[in-house]
């Protein structure tokens, strides 16, 4: 009881609402101000959306079967548990646990990439300090937020027996949806504005590494690549594509590695598999010099080039070469 008589306010946020808070805060930061969220804004957001992951599937978990967020299950102990003094499993291995032994209805795969890339946005901000663009976080998360929205409504939501922790929960959805809209609407006006300037070089445009979107053209005479979205900065072709496997040529060479390959049309060592905006699902041997394409590269001379009829992994020039050789 305070001094002037007045009972403070409980501290309570049972899983579902707590992970739905966490949810609100996100989308509430990254939509707001009319999609014009300040560094710190976004920061938080990244964070709390990471947390609500976490906390929302965790939470479907324990409304099935408490010991299933365990780590270890055979462990599970019911005094241990409510005092949160155990570790819990990985978002991965939840996934898996709501697919195997649930049995949800989502399609969430343990290995999506939006999961695996939110995480790795988090721990970059958590350990090793962030720059970045807040137009590329924005897209970067909104599959993220389709997944949970959609996870919440199909297989949350339905199961909860507290009539109050539903209207509650329903509530905080509420929220939830308009801030998404508002912010995939947002989104969707600036791929409005740039979509003059990618019509036609679909099959020479790549996913941005940051905001994740197909806006980064190589149309061969560019210097200083950049993301047509969210404006992230590559420098030249090959640093693009250093850049592209995550990896840096310096280091590479250092531990006794090797370049990248060459490309048989310009010739600059900026060649990587990567998706297209034409193909998004398959990989696609490109050069961030120039931005051919190609069907592969030839094991003999290192070349990306379009390979000898019926060889897998010959160029042609190296073809005849050998069939002089006989």
């Amino acid at each position: 009881m305070t001094g002037g008589g007045q009972h403070t306010k409980d501290f309570h946020f049972p899983a579902l609402v707590n992970g739905l808070d966490f949810l609100v805060s996100a989308v509430d930061s990254l939509s707001g101000d009319n999609g014009q969220p300040g560094p710190r804004d976004v920061k938080y957001a990244v964070l709390h959306l990471q947390a609500a992951v976490e906390t929302l599937l965790k939470a479907r978990l324990e409304m099935h079967s408490p010991e299933l967020v365990w780590t270890k299950v055979g462990a599970f102990d019911q005094r241990k548990h409510e005092a949160g003094d155990f570790s819990s499993c990985s978002v991965k291995k939840a996934l898996e646990r709501l697919h195997d032994t649930v049995q949800i209805e989502s399609t969430i795969d343990p290995e999506e990439d939006s999961l695996k890339q939110l995480g790795n946005l988090r721990n970059r901000i958590m350990h090793f300090g962030w720059k970045d663009t807040v137009v590329a976080v924005q897209a970067r998360t909104i599959p993220v937020l389709d997944l949970l929205v959609s996870f919440v409504n199909t297989d949350v939501l339905p199961h909860v027996d507290q009539p109050a922790e539903a209207w509650s929960a329903e509530q905080q959805m509420e929220q939830v949806r308009a801030g998404f809209k508002h912010l995939t609407d947002f989104i969707a006006l600036r791929m409005q504005g740039v979509r003059g300037q990618l019509e036609g070089y679909e099959h020479a445009t790549a996913a941005c590494r940051s905001c994740g979107q197909f806006a980064v053209v190589l149309d061969g005479g560019a210097h200083d690549l950049a993301c047509l979205l969210c404006g992230k900065q590559y420098g030249t072709g090959e640093e693009a594509a250093w850049e592209f496997i995550g990896a840096s040529k310096h280091v590479s060479i250092k531990d006794g590695g090797g370049d990248l390959d060459g490309c048989g049309t310009c010739g600059a060592y900026a060649v990587i598999r990567t998706p297209l905006a034409y193909s998004p699902e398959e990989d696609t041997w490109l050069c961030f010099g120039c931005g051919s394409s190609f069907e592969g590269v030839c094991a003999f001379c290192g070349q990306a080039t379009d390979l000898a009829p019926r060889m897998e992994d010959m160029c042609s020039d190296c073809y005849e070469i050998r069939l002089d050789n006989f």
